[in-house]
C-alpha cells in the first residue's frame, strides 16, 4: 500500500516538473507576457514597431501599466526617471518626434516655424494620441488663425509639399524641404511697395527691425502690422537733437526737395540770419501723440494745416497765411533762393498803406528808417502785431 502511493506521487512530480520547465508561447502583446525583444530596437518584436503596426493602441498598455504609464498593476514603470520614456510617458510628443529635448521634428521646414506647432497642427490631448498618431488627417494639417482676405482657405498640398493662401505667405509658399534660407522678398516686397516714402529707413533689409519686430520675433508673421514700442518723430524724421526735417523721410537734406522744404528756416531758432522767432510744428501740422495715430503716417502725402488759419495748396507747394500777409500765392515751401524773406516779399517797402487800410508816411525804402518807428527783432517781427518804439 504505501508502495504503491510512494510511487504515485513521485510520477505526479515528475509530470509537475516537466510541465514548469515546457516553453509556452507568449500571448499576444500587449496583454500578458511580453516577447524577448520587446524592449530591444534592433529586434523586430520590439514593442514601438508593434505599436505603430496596431495603429497605436496605447490604452491597452495603460491596462497593465497604469493611466500614467507610472507602474500600475506590474509596478514597471514607462515613464519614471531611468525608465524608456525619461522625457515624459508615451503620449509625450517626443516618444514619435522632436529633436534637442523638443518635439519639433527636425525636418522640413519644422525649425524655422518654431513657435506655431498649433497654428499648422491640431495639437492632440493625450487622449487623442492615438487618433494622431495614426495619422487621422482631422489632427495632422489643420491651420489656424491663418485665413486671408478675399475669402480664400488656407490649404496644404502634401503632393507638391506646399501650403496655399496663408497670410504668412501669400498665395503660395516655398517648397516645406528646400533648405534654403527663406528670404523677406518670399513673402513680400523688401521693402514694401507702399513704404517708398520712408526710403530713409528702407535702404535695406536689415533696417526693416528699426521699426517692426525682427523675423526671430513672435510678433513677425503674426497676420498683422506690428511696430516697435518706443518709436519716436526721430525715428522717421529730423535727427538726434530736432525733430523737423532736415533728415526729410526720403532722407534727403535738400531744401529743394519738398520733405525739407523750408523747414529748419521755420523752426531752427539758432539760424544766424532768423527774421522772425521759430514756430512750432503744430503752427502746420497736426501733431500725433503717438505715431500710429490715424493721420499721421496712414495718408499719402503729408497733411498741413494752419492753426491760425489759412491754405496750403499741394499742387504748387504755395502757402495764402498771415504771416505772409495774405498773399496770394504765398512763397513755395521749396524755394531757397532767400526771395521770400525780402521786406517786399511780404509787403510793399516802404509800404504805402498800414494793414488796416490807413495811409503809411511816405519814407525812404530803408531798414534803418523802418527802425526810427518800429521794433525789429526775430522776438517781435512777424508777431501778428505792429510794434513801435518807446
Amino acid at each position: 500500500m504505501h508502495a504503491f502511493l510512494l510511487a504515485g506521487l513521485l510520477a505526479l512530480s515528475s509530470s509537475i516538473v516537466v510541465a514548469c520547465s515546457t516553453d509556452r508561447p507568449a500571448p499576444d502583446a500587449p496583454t500578458g507576457e511580453h516577447p524577448t525583444g520587446w524592449a530591444d530596437k534592433a529586434s523586430p518584436d520590439f514593442h514601438a514597431k508593434w505599436i505603430a503596426a496596431n495603429k497605436f493602441p496605447l490604452s491597452r498598455c495603460q491596462q497593465c501599466h497604469g493611466s500614467d504609464f507610472g507602474g500600475g498593476a506590474v509596478s514597471v514603470s514607462c515613464s519614471q526617471s531611468g525608465s524608456c520614456h525619461t522625457q515624459g510617458p508615451p503620449t509625450a510628443c517626443t516618444t514619435c518626434h522632436g529633436i534637442n529635448g523638443t518635439p519639433r521634428p527636425g525636418t522640413g521646414a519644422h525649425q524655422a516655424h518654431i513657435p506655431y506647432c498649433d497654428t499648422c497642427h491640431q495639437v492632440p490631448t493625450s487622449s487623442e494620441v492615438e487618433k494622431h498618431a495614426s495619422q487621422d488627417v482631422s489632427t495632422l494639417i489643420h491651420f489656424a488663425g491663418l485665413a486671408v482676405t478675399g475669402g480664400r482657405t488656407p490649404t496644404w498640398d502634401r503632393t507638391v509639399g506646399k501650403c496655399a493662401n496663408t497670410y504668412c505667405h501669400g498665395a503660395l509658399s516655398p517648397q516645406w524641404t528646400d533648405p534654403a534660407q527663406i528670404q523677406c522678398n518670399s513673402c513680400h516686397d523688401a521693402p514694401p511697395a507702399n513704404h517708398a516714402r520712408w526710403s530713409r529707413l528702407t535702404g535695406t533689409t536689415d533696417s526693416c527691425t528699426t521699426c517692426h519686430p525682427g523675423p526671430k520675433d513672435p510678433r513677425h508673421r503674426n497676420g498683422q502690422v506690428d511696430l516697435l514700442p518706443g518709436l519716436g518723430c526721430t525715428t522717421c524724421h529730423g535727427s538726434a537733437d530736432h525733430a523737423n526735417p532736415p533728415v526729410a523721410l526720403d532722407g534727403s537734406t535738400d531744401p529743394k526737395t519738398r520733405g525739407v522744404g523750408a523747414h529748419q528756416r521755420h523752426l531752427d531758432p539758432l539760424l544766424p540770419d532768423r527774421i522772425s522767432r521759430a514756430l512750432a510744428c503744430d503752427t502746420c501740422h497736426q501733431v500725433p501723440q503717438t505715431v500710429t495715430e490715424p493721420g499721421h503716417f496712414d495718408t499719402p502725402v503729408t497733411r498741413v494745416r494752419f492753426n491760425f488759419g489759412g491754405t496750403y495748396d499741394q499742387a504748387s507747394a504755395s502757402c495764402t497765411v498771415w504771416c505772409h500777409f495774405d498773399k496770394p500765392a504765398g512763397p513755395v515751401w521749396t524755394n531757397d533762393t532767400g526771395t521770400a524773406r525780402t521786406c517786399d516779399a511780404c509787403h510793399e517797402f516802404p509800404p504805402t498803406k498800414t494793414r488796416k487800410g490807413t495811409p503809411h508816411p511816405s519814407v525812404a525804402a530803408d531798414v534803418a528808417v523802418c527802425k526810427v518807428c518800429h521794433l525789429f527783432s526775430p522776438a517781435t517781427h512777424v508777431n501778428g502785431v505792429v510794434e513801435f518804439t518807446p
